[in-house]
């Protein structure tokens, strides 16, 4: 049973990625794996960076698709005076509830938000809009892990059924928790029309060398899983594939608790992410543990 609540958490996280992946073209994956990321280079400040992260796929690509802080919210969103636009609220009203009605919950909707970076001043061409439907796990079922599980395959299964876009970018939905912690600096409730956490235009300062050197610590380790997996070493690839998503999920955690979305942890999963190395190492991890779990056909003499 832990195995299978642990294939269907792997199946969720790699889920977010894997239509983005697919978009890629061969070029720029065959770069991604050949390559490696060039050291000082600035693309999380405001100013341009003078050098791009070479070997990470189309973030080098286009400068537009960097996490760099902007002078506006995006404009196809939102109006000038920081409101969602009105047809594009209406349509995520119907699809939180169109989502939250497949799920027959008891727990009532407390409210239907709009978050990360699509909701901030850090929006990309690549930003997805987090559909947020909040409520009280509790008031479902007083066992609120259940809950969450339930939830996270819904999710998964939604997202994969569907694939809304709203002005290029991909609707994300997702059931919250009311007493989750949320990180975000920008918050919108679409129910009520008005922002819960109005983001504000910053200037971030971030060490370049630290984001560097973390971000190839962890594409070296991922390779090294894929290599043992290609030496079909398969349970020793999937306990270090076990511990490094771990580590990893409790890496970026603690960034988003301390500095927040422009923390070193957080840029250097959105990399990791971005590049396509997470889900290299969701595969590995899946792989391996199929691997693990096969029985091979006897030679027959």
């Amino acid at each position: 049973m832990k195995e299978w609540d642990e294939y269907l958490q792997i199946l969720d996280e790699v889920e977010e990625y894997q239509k983005w992946a697919k978009k890629q073209n061969k070029s720029f994956k065959d770069e991604m794996l050949n390559s490696g990321p060039v050291p000082n280079t600035s693309p999380y400040v405001k100013k341009a960076p003078t050098s791009s992260l070479s070997g990470l796929g189309p973030l080098e690509e286009n400068e537009s698709d960097l996490p760099r802080v902007k002078d506006d919210l995006n404009k196809n969103i939102w109006n000038e005076d920081k409101k969602l636009k009105p047809e594009i609220r209406e349509k995520l009203l119907q699809i939180a509830k169109d989502f939250y009605e497949s799920l027959d919950l008891k727990a009532p909707i407390l409210d239907i938000t709009l978050t990360g970076s699509i909701a901030n001043y850090n929006w990309t061409d690549k930003s997805d809009i987090d559909l947020h439907i909040v409520i009280d796990y509790l008031a479902e079922n007083e066992d609120s892990e259940l809950v969450k599980k339930f939830l996270s395959q819904a999710k998964s299964n939604w997202n994969k059924n569907h694939e809304i876009m709203i002005r290029d970018h991909e609707v994300e939905t997702y059931v919250q928790d009311n007493n989750e912690p949320h990180h975000s600096t920008g918050v919108y409730s679409i129910l009520e029309d008005k922002w819960i956490i109005e983001p504000e235009k910053k200037e971030f300062e971030v060490s370049e060398d630290d984001v560097f050197k973390k971000s190839e610590y962890f594409t070296d380790k991922i390779d090294s899983i894929i290599e043992l997996l290609n030496e079909d070493k398969a349970e020793e690839a999937y306990g270090d594939a076990d511990r490094l998503t771990d580590k990893l999920r409790k890496y970026r955690q603690s960034g988003l608790e301390t500095g927040g979305e422009f923390s070193v942890e957080n840029l250097v999963f959105k990399i990791l992410r971005n590049s396509g190395y997470m889900e290299q190492l969701y595969d590995a991890k899946r792989q391996a543990y199929d691997s693990i779990m096969s029985i091979k056909e006897l030679s027959r003499k």
